[in-house]
């Protein structure tokens, strides 16, 4: 492991957790705390103690988020795509009836 590495408590135990480039230890710090949230979130909801299994869950839970995130971010890419290419319609439009006869 490399020297940025770090320490952090989850579910009680002290684990090492790799660096990631571009984020502070605290940034990491904060995504070891949802991690650890959605953990508990999870065992709170459905009584399950077995460790492995709520980490397996909490990991699923984050992926169909990521997974969402992903698709509204494509929507959102092809709707601003579609209305920029109306803008950009709109305006040779615009700009073609401003030209004086003629040319």
């Amino acid at each position: 492991m490399s020297n940025n590495d770090f320490d952090a408590k989850v579910r009680g135990r002290v684990m090492k957790f790799p660096a990631v480039d571009g984020m502070s230890e605290l940034e990491m710090g904060s995504l070891v705390a949802q991690v650890e949230e959605k953990i508990a979130e999870i065992e709170k909801k459905l009584s399950i103690p077995d460790t492995s299994k709520l980490a397996i869950l909490a990991a699923f839970d984050f992926a169909v988020k990521l997974h969402l995130l992903r698709q509204k971010a494509e929507t959102n890419l092809s709707a601003d795509s579609k209305k920029l290419d109306e803008m950009a319609e709109t305006l040779e439009k615009a700009l073609g009836a401003a030209e004086p006869e003629g040319k």
